[in-house]
This record gives structure tokens, C-alpha cells and sequence, in this order.
């Protein structure tokens, strides 16, 4: 039904829906609908209102909070708002016209819960979210609990208030919603939900680690570049660095627009979650000429970008068996837009996640993608059709029919030809060998022709082969073949993937436990593949992060693969790391890489490092020699302020490496 078309009784109707889900959103933080399915209500409840200027919204389009927060028990000194949003190049164009010249502001939007914090001679004195805009819930006990970017105690005896965002990271949001299932209770269905639940919850027995950035703060300013600075000086990350490394100005509509694609195209790649772009009036003189609506100041406004969650029925859950016997689960769906792509498979987490959910086929359930995180489902979400039964797996491996191995919570198939597709898939994934046109498909089509049934099948496959293998199915039902052509591609990129790094190859092996990380310390440790198989578990225990349990893994995994590995050996696979002279300029040194560095993948940067002597690693410690990052309040990047450890830039550091 179209907005011209909503009776006045469809009208209350959505007026009732957006309220429930605002109320639950602002005051609980369990999510009834996504914020893409609530922002299209509110187009359609807006439209209605412009044709029928009578009808009663009962403050959805008015107040903050759609009207219907509760509020709390502090009162705000000032109103804390909302943002208009401003939806296209054209309204983009009309704010920033209404600014006058003043220098226009582009920030990221995060995509987390609004705060208010007083601090008094240094000390935190009181925690309050925005609630109806007016008063708000005290949290003061349980943000003292500890946020990243929110100290008990500042360095100097400041007195004043601080405003911003409460966010978790992708990883934060994954470790948080982990820790949530453990504890007995639903995953989360987003970031923003899993903070506005855990700020509010006093008796919470998980972890659900947080971080703050800084959108205001108290005091008399000229402008709000000014002010933030003073935020800085003060301890405080702010929310307009934490993309680009500095707040974004704009001196015409054009280089506003070029903020906002810089910010859309860097969100793939943050380690936090935005949800649009805020455009801001620089100069306090420009905000008190604009002023203020009821529920949003004239002199600020929100770009939103796609959305990073949206809601879809399951269709069905495929069971499949990954390239070390586990288990794994597919979300088939109707389709659904998510963060600018349309997705139609997605990740379950395993079995018990799943049947802890109480996920049935038919259910509408929310599909979340963040950054380069694979789509996955994370809860239940909305009123759902009566009559579901909940999904059970089955008790047996669907390719063999042999009964689950059950002993861990991820459960296994010990069949080793079950695995074959798989192995081979990860094997020519970009991560390992990098096999061009190598996907699903291609596997799925070999190991059913009988050509591959492990790794070094590949390195003997023909031309002719791959061209008559059959790879689908046309609509009209006849078959696909992978012709001549790509069947070229594939055999010159296979013949590339031998000169690939030795480290590669141990990883592409897909041994248990082991991955990118393990296949660079193998590779570093006993640079030929003889000395790793003559290798003992104490050994490759030695090695820092290894252990006996890994190790026993790796050497079990290498016999097990002992004939796969002389057949890749004699079609000529790297098995060895080269002998290199001259000097290692990062010998010694320890890097650990957050996000993306210029020029190259999270593979190829930390190959690069161990290549000039250095060592990549995944966490900040005491012995780290620098962060490489262009953000300034992960949890990383604060554990690295604490421990006094340099922060570099992205494209320095890829200087550095080139040089």
C-alpha cells in the first residue's frame, strides 16, 4: 500500500508500530525492527502527514524519542536532540546553503547509544542517557564498570560535561553477543542494541566491552573545531577523527558531498559502527542564528548511509562439512538489502546457537553485516508467525551419514572426503594460493566429476578437463560448462599459485587450528617444509601463541596429509622460504596492523613485515614496537596509549614498508 493510499485508521496504525519499536529502542534496547525497516515506517508515516496536515502523529515526527521514552530521573541542563536527516545531494545542497558560508562540518554518525557524562575536579560524578531529550536514565554505576575513552578520573581537575556516543566495535559486538548466549540469554541483534542492554544492565554477569566518543562538550567556544580540541587536550576521543584522523571542512556543498562519499567509503573498512555522516555548522555564532526545532537544532543533520542490519524470513538452513571435517550452517533467505548489497546466504554461528535461538524455518529473523564481516544472523527479531517449529540438525553427517563427532561444541564429520570441496575452496581462497575463478562452484563441480578429491589433484588437471566440466544449469534446464577460455584462466592461475610464499602453503593445507597467523610462524621458524615435518610438538609448542595443543594438531595434520604434500612438492609448489641477503630494516620489531594499510590485504601486509625481519602480530602488548591505525579509541588504539606505544598512519606505514 502506498503512503497516498493509507486510511486514516492504517495511518494510527503505523503511528502505533513506531512508537512500540521507539519506546523499546530508547528505553530497553531490545530492537523490534532494524533501523532500515523503522526509517522506511517513518517515510511512510511522513508522506501521510504532508497529504493529511490533521492527522495526529502523536509526536512520532515531532519529539525526541518519537514521544514515547519514559525519560528518567536526571534532567538534562540542555535538551539533548535529535538530528534531522537529510536524504540526497539535493538536501545536502539546502544545508549547507542555509549555513550562510560558515565552514561545514562532515563527521561519522556512529551508530551507538547517546550519553551525557559530568565530571567534577577530574572525577566522574554522573552518567545519564538521552531518554525523552529532557531527562534520562542514571548510569552512572554501571558506566563506572569501565568504557574505553570514558575515565574514572581525568588527568587534571577539570569540571564540565562531556556528550557523545557509547559503541562497541565489529569485534566488541561479536565478543559481547558470544558472551550474552554463554551466560543463558539471546544473542543480540545489533551493536547499538547490544550497548543500550548492557549500559542499562546494573546485575550483567558477561563482559560487553564499550568504547566513547565525544560529540560536545562544556564551555565557551567560538566554534566547535575549538571545542573539540579542547575535548582532546582534556582525554577524549572524538567522533569526528575517528575515520579520516581529523574533523572534515567543507567550504561549499561539492566538497560536503566528497566528505561524505570519503566517510561512505571508508566504512567497509572501520572497526566501528557508523550509520551515516553528520553535517555541522562549524562557528557558535552560525548555531545561534539557525537555533533549534522541538526536537532537532537547525544547524546540524544526518546523512544516513545504508543500513547495516535488516530483517528477512528464513527459508532454510543448509548443513554442510568445512575443510577440517566441522560443521558449518547457511542461512538461505529471502533476499534483503544490508549495508549496500543484497544478501541472500548468511552464517549461523553453530548448532547450539541456533537451537538456543529457537531459530525456525519461516521466521523473520536479522541479518547483519558490518566492514568486511560475512553476513551472518544473528537473533530472532519482530512479531513471528504462529505454528513454527524450531530447527533441530540432523544427528548424522548428511554427505556420509556417519553420526557427529559431538566431544566440542563446533561438532565434526571424520570422514576425510566429506571435507574435499572445502579443502579445495580454501586452498584457492585469496588468503592461500589466491586461485583465480577457483570458487565454490568450480570445487563443487570437480570433486562430483571425480577430478580432485584433494589439493594436489589440481596441479595435474588439463585444460580439456576443465573445459568440459560441468559447472550448472540453465533455466531451461541445460547444462553449463566452464569452456575453454576459463578453463585457460584457471590453469594459468594454478601454475601461478606454485610460486606462491611457502607460509601460503602451510596455511592452504587447512590443518585444525591452524591459519594465516600459524602458517607465517611456521614458515619463519623452520623455512623448509622438511624441517617442519621432521619437527617435534615441543618444538612448534615453543613458538609464542602454539602450545602442545596446537602443536600436536600441526604434527598430526602433517602426517595425515604426508602423501598430498610430496605430490604438491613434485608438481613444483613452494616449499621452502627463499634465502634473502642484505639487511631486515624491521628485525626485531613488532607491528600490529588494525584496519587496512594502502596497497595491501591484511595477508600480504603482515607477509611484507616478516619479510623485512619483522613480526606481524594480532594484539597490542609491552613488547610492541607500534600500532598501525587510523583510529584513535579501539580498544587497541587505548591499550596502546596506555603502554606509551606510537600510533602509526596507514599510509606511513605502507612508506615504510615500501622503502
Amino acid at each position: 500500500m502506498t503512503e497516498a493510499a493509507l486510511t486514516e485508521a492504517d495511518f494510527a496504525a503505523a503511528v502505533d508500530q513506531a512508537q512500540s519499536a521507539a519506546k523499546s529502542y530508547y528505553d530497553t534496547g531490545d530492537v523490534l525492527m532494524t533501523d532500515a525497516d523503522y526509517d522506511a515506517l517513518l517515510d511512510r508515516i511522513t508522506a501521510a502527514k504532508k497529504a493529511h496536515p490533521d492527522w495526529d502523529d502523536r509526536g512520532v515526527l515531532t519529539r525526541v524519542a518519537a514521544g514515547v521514552s519514559s525519560g528518567g530521573d536526571v534532567r538534562h541542563p540542555v535538551p539533548m536532540m535529535s538530528l534531522d536527516k537529510v536524504t540526497g545531494e539535493d538536501d545536502v545542497r539546502t544545508f549547507v546553503a542555509s549555513l550562510g558560508g560558515d565552514p561545514c562540518l562532515v563527521e561519522v554518525k556512529l551508530d551507538g547509544l547517546a550519553i551525557r557524562v559530568e565530571y567534577k575536579s577530574g572525577r566522574l560524578a554522573l552518567a545519564a542517557l538521552r531518554g525523552d531529550g529532557s531527562t534520562g536514565e542514571n548510569v552512572t554505576a554501571q558506566v563506572l564498570r569501565g568504557i574505553a575513552g570514558l575515565p574514572a578520573r581525568l588527568g587534571t581537575a577539570w569540571t564540565g560535561e562531556v556528550r557523545g556516543e557509547v559503541y562497541m566495535t565489529v569485534g566488541d559486538f561479536e565478543a559481547a553477543s558470544a558472551n550474552r548466549v554463554a551466560a543463558g540469554s539471546k544473542a543480540f541483534i545489533n551493536s547499538r542494541g547490544a550497548v543500550a542492554g548492557s549500559i542499562r544492565s546494573i546485575d550483567r554477569t558477561y563482559e560487553t566491552p564499550m568504547t566513547f566518543a565525544a560529540y560536545d562538550i562544556s564551555g565557551d567556544f567560538p566554534a566547535h573545531r575549538e571545542r573539540m580540541a579542547h575535548a582532546v587536550e582534556l582525554g577524549f576521543p572524538v567522533a569526528g577523527q575517528l575515520a579520516t584522523g581529523e574533523i572534515q571542512v567543507a567550504g561549499d556543498a561539492e566538497a560536503a558531498l566528497a566528505a561524505i562519499a570519503r566517510i561512505g567509503e571508508l566504512r567497509r573498512d572501520l572497526e566501528f559502527p557508523i550509520d551515516g555522516a553528520v553535517l555541522t555548522a562549524d562557528l557558535e555564532s552560525t548555531r545561534r542564528r539557525l537555533g533549534s526545532a522541538s526536537r532537532t537544532p537547525y544547524w546540524a543533520a544526518a546523512f544516513k548511509y545504508p543500513a547495516d542490519t535488516g530483517s528477512t524470513v528464513l527459508r532454510d538452513i543448509e548443513v554442510r562439512v568445512g575443510r577440517t571435517g566441522r560443521i558449518t550452517l547457511r542461512a538461505v533467505l529471502d533476499p534483503v538489502f544490508v549495508d549496500g548489497t543484497t544478501i541472500t546466504y548468511a552464517t549461523l554461528h553453530n548448532p547450539s546457537f541456533v537451537e538456543e535461538q529457537g531459530l525456525a524455518i519461516g521466521q523473520t529473523v536479522a541479518v547483519w553485516r558490518a566492514g568486511d564481516v560475512i553476513p551472518r544472523v544473528t537473533a530472532p527479531i519482530g512479531e513471528q508467525p504462529h505454528g513454527l517449529t524450531p530447527w533441530t540438525p540432523p544427528e548424522a553427517c548428511p554427505q556420509c551419514g556417519e553420526p557427529w563427532d559431538k566431544s566440542s561444541l563446533l561438532w565434526r564429520c571424520h570422514t576425510a572426503s566429506c571435507s574435499a570441496t572445502n579443502a579445495l575452496e580454501y586452498w584457492c581462497s585469496r588468503d592461500a594460493l589466491d586461485v583465480e575463478g577457483a570458487g565454490e562452484a568450480l570445487c563443487v563441480a570437480l570433486v562430483n566429476a571425480g577430478l580432485a578429491n584433494d589439493v594436489a589433484d589440481l596441479y595435474v588437471l588439463t585444460e580439456e578437463q576443465l573445459a568440459e566440466l560441468p559447472v550448472g544449469n540453465t533455466k531451461a534446464g541445460g547444462v553449463v560448462l566452464l569452456g575453454k577460455l576459463n578453463a585457460a584462466k584457471v590453469i594459468a592461475s594454478l601454475e601461478h599459485s606454485k610460486t606462491q610464499p611457502f607460509n601460503r602453503v602451510i596455511t592452504g593445507l587447512g590443518i585444525r587450528m591452524t591459519g594465516r597467523s600459524v602458517g607465517r610462524w611456521l614458515a619463519a621458524r623452520f623455512k623448509t617444509m622438511d624441517a617442519l615435518r621432521a619437527a617435534t610438538v615441543e618444538e612448534i609448542a615453543e613458538i609464542d601463541k602454539m602450545g602442545l595443543i596446537k602443536a600436536q594438531h600441526v604434527i598430526d595434520g602433517l602426517a595425515s596429509m604426508s602423501g598430498v604434500i610430496d605430490r604438491l612438492a613434485a608438481a613444483g609448489v613452494t616449499m621452502s622460504v627463499p634465502e634473502t641477503e642484505g639487511d631486515k630494516p624491521l628485525e626485531g620489531k613488532t607491528y600490529v596492523v588494525s584496519g587496512s594499510v594502502p596497497g595491501y590485504t591484511r595477508t600480504t601486509v603482515s607477509e611484507r613485515i616478516e619479510q623485512l625481519g619483522g613480526r606481524a602480530s594480532g594484539s597490542v602488548s609491552a613488547t610492541t614496537t607500534a600500532l598501525v591505525t587510523s583510529e584513535t579509541t579501539t580498544a587497541k588504539a587505548t591499550k596502546a596509549a596506555k603502554l606509551g606505544i606510537p600510533i602509526i598512519d596507514p599510509a606511513e606505514f605502507a612508506n615504510l614498508l615500501a622503502d
